[in-house]
């Protein structure tokens, strides 16, 4: 924005993406791009593969039925595990824009541009929807589950580039996907112009929402308590990504 550009930013949505990993497909990653065998292929083979589920339902089970997809929920190598499994996906990206940004299974898009003109914002609408493309008949082929409709679209630039620019929609999977006002990443808020507003007021009203019920029963806690209950619900939210704030 200061160097009087816009910016494309594209939040990609896969759903249960830590559960549509496929093991063989992970495994032979493993061995034939990042060159992991012998003993420690082994080692992630026995951790992945012959594992059973089955469903309880009011202490009646089902039958057990193998996993064959997926890397357990909330332990450390499953991220680590994702991470390799999609490391091919920014070399894609890469042939397409100079710019992107994945955590976990979040990944997002952006790329700049200057408004002078009609044709720049379309030839970089064309570079980034080609991009998309690629993307997703990648994420597609090995099996994780992309959400089109869910994909967030936001034009970034202040007030008087933004007037320069016409652009109504990106098409990804053939959705229109039409540009917002704000969106939710990584926890935070970001807004069209930068200005950080939607995510103070978001956060102010969260914490008045906790004070308020920290409030309502604050005459049974003590000092303590209470402070440990104001960091938990309050400042730790507050002081998240409050870097941004500048």
């Amino acid at each position: 924005m200061d160097r009087q550009e816009v910016c494309f930013h594209v939040l990609l949505d896969l759903s249960s993406a830590f559960d549509t990993i496929d093991h063989k497909t992970i495994i032979d990653v493993l061995e034939y791009q990042f060159g992991v065998t012998d003993r420690a292929l082994e080692w992630i083979k026995s951790y992945l593969l012959n594992r059973k589920q089955r469903v309880d339902l009011d202490n009646n089970f089902s039958e057990d039925c193998d996993v064959k997809y997926g890397v357990p929920q909330g332990s450390c190598l499953g991220p680590i595990l994702f991470l390799l499994y999609v490391s091919q996906l920014y070399d894609i990206i890469d042939r397409h824009l100079p710019s992107s940004h994945g955590y976990a299974d979040d990944t997002q898009l952006y790329v700049y541009f200057r408004p002078d003109c009609e044709d720049n914002s379309e030839s970089t609408l064309a570079i980034l929807e080609d991009c998309i493309y690629d993307v997703r008949t990648w994420l597609l082929s090995h099996k994780l589950m992309f959400k089109d409709s869910k994909t967030e679209f936001l034009v970034i630039g202040t007030p008087q580039q933004l007037l320069k620019i016409n652009i109504e929609s990106v098409n990804v999977g053939g959705v229109q996907i039409k540009p917002v006002d704000s969106v939710r990443n990584l926890g935070s808020w970001f807004d069209k112009h930068m200005s950080m507003s939607v995510y103070v007021a978001k956060m102010c009203s969260k914490a008045f929402r906790e004070l308020y019920k920290i409030r309502q029963i604050r005459k049974f806690l003590s000092t303590n308590t209470t402070k440990t209950l104001i960091h938990a619900f309050v400042t730790s939210h507050v002081d998240y990504c409050n870097a941004l704030l500048g």
